[in-house]
């Protein structure tokens, strides 16, 4: 039997059968694409398009002067990354072996990654005593004291328990907010146990007490345990940053040289007395310091930090232009090894969104000065830096944008006030 459209195709002329085959191979593209349209749809079509949540604004504050100090009990970073640790060499999982690398890593002072080999391993860690003091400990200075609290109250509340395991718990929980719960829990460790270090602990945490008149009563209890005739390291520590939070540097610099002095190579201990050098305007010493402090623990990001303010104090304070650009250069690299270790440290990110503007390199001083922003939303410094560097880059809505939130937060800012004229006479 004949084909019908085999015998249509015959009878068209040559003309007609192209016109026919683009017509077909037409059809054919879009059956294709209604096909691909169609298992798009069934696939995405029906994902829900979540809003965005609202974010609160902190408080809005000035950037004070000088080496910087987030809080911790140990200074280390209290940020960390959502990086994942890498798996041991073998073809199975070796507990051990993660338990070995979170070891060495908190030896070495790099807590994030000896938090994240740990959280490895929680459910061994978590049944043996031992590891669950270390555990704790690793949890409070990669900077989450309130799952140090989870952890180490599983056996801080035992009469027999160590006074270094009942001091991280107490700090634990006064880094969780619950000052007055970590000072009750010292004193009755103080019951069974006649360590002064509790004592010491204890003034340490009345110490940071934001109302002064509270603070104060720190005074009477370290004098108490410095006659004890037994003070540690960590005792003089704590209370030579005491007397510096309180302004008191020199006597903060004595207690600090006692406990370096005793754990020469205690790095939280060396560059807290570098920090106590700088405010004293010794600053050939501080430096020397920091970089000592920083050899052995390369993580600490509040030394790179305290670096670079000094290298920066320094650049202001020189009137030669070659002395200027070289100590403004090593405060940069300083700031950079900050957010190295601590990518959100909003204020190293100001200072260097602030240098690259100075030297003329806008664009990328503004996502520095951006991240800062949102991470001190609200900060007067930061806007203005913005500001001028927008207007730089041609964008003179977004400056006007940052000067008028200025102006509503602050109505008498001459400077403010005074750009925003300025630009808007212009346009």
């Amino acid at each position: 039997m004949a084909n019908p459209l085999g015998i249509f195709f015959s009878r068209l002329a040559p003309d007609d059968k192209k016109f026919v085959k683009k017509i077909g191979i037409s059809l054919l593209v879009l059956l294709v694409l209604s096909g691909l349209a169609w298992y798009l749809f069934a696939t995405f079509g029906t994902m829900e398009i979540k809003k965005p949540q609202k974010i609160e604004q902190p408080a809005i504050f000035e950037m004070p002067p000088g080496p910087e100090e987030v809080p911790g009990i140990d200074d280390f970073s209290h940020h960390v990354a959502h990086e994942q640790a890498a798996e041991p060499v073998g073809d199975k999982f070796d507990e051990q072996a993660h338990l070995q690398l979170m070891r060495q890593n908190a030896s070495k002072y790099n807590y994030k990654q000896a938090y994240l080999h740990g959280a490895r391993i929680t459910g061994s860690l978590l049944a043996d005593k031992e590891l669950i003091a270390e555990w704790g400990k690793v949890l409070l200075e990669a900077g989450k004291p309130k799952d140090a609290v989870f952890v180490l109250q599983k056996i801080a509340l035992e009469d027999t328990v160590k006074s270094d395991v009942s001091i991280d718990m107490a700090f634990a929980m006064f880094y969780s907010g619950n000052a007055d719960g970590a000072i009750e829990f010292l004193d009755s460790k103080m019951q069974n146990n006649s360590d002064s270090d509790l004592l010491a602990a204890k003034a340490s945490i009345i110490g940071n007490n934001p109302d002064a008149k509270r603070s104060a009563a720190a005074d009477t209890i370290f004098l108490k345990c410095m006659k004890s005739g037994n003070v540690s390291p960590r005792a003089n520590y704590w209370h030579g940053r005491y007397l510096m939070e309180r302004g008191d540097y020199k006597n903060s610099k004595a207690y600090l040289e006692k406990a370096v002095k005793a754990k020469p190579n205690e790095p939280r201990y060396i560059a807290r007395l570098g920090m106590a050098e700088f405010y004293l305007k010794q600053d050939s010493n501080a430096e020397a310091l920091y970089k000592k402090a920083l050899n052995t623990n390369p993580y600490d990001y509040n030394t790179w930090f305290n670096l670079g303010e000094l290298y920066l104090s320094k650049a202001n304070e020189s009137i030669v232009r070659e002395d200027i650009l070289r100590k403004t250069k090593q405060a940069l690299e300083a700031y950079s090894m900050t957010i190295k270790n601590d990518s959100l440290h909003a204020k190293a990110h100001y200072r260097i969104g602030h240098i690259l503007n100075w030297n003329g390199q806008h664009k990328e001083a503004i996502k520095h000065l951006s991240i800062a922003l949102e991470n001190m939303s609200g900060n007067i410094p930061v806007m203005q830096q913005l500001s001028a560097a927008y207007i730089k880059v041609g964008d003179t809505a977004r400056a006007i944008g940052y000067l008028d939130v200025i102006l509503q937060i602050d109505p008498f800012n001459k400077v403010a006030a005074e750009e925003f004229n300025r630009i808007r006479g212009k346009r």
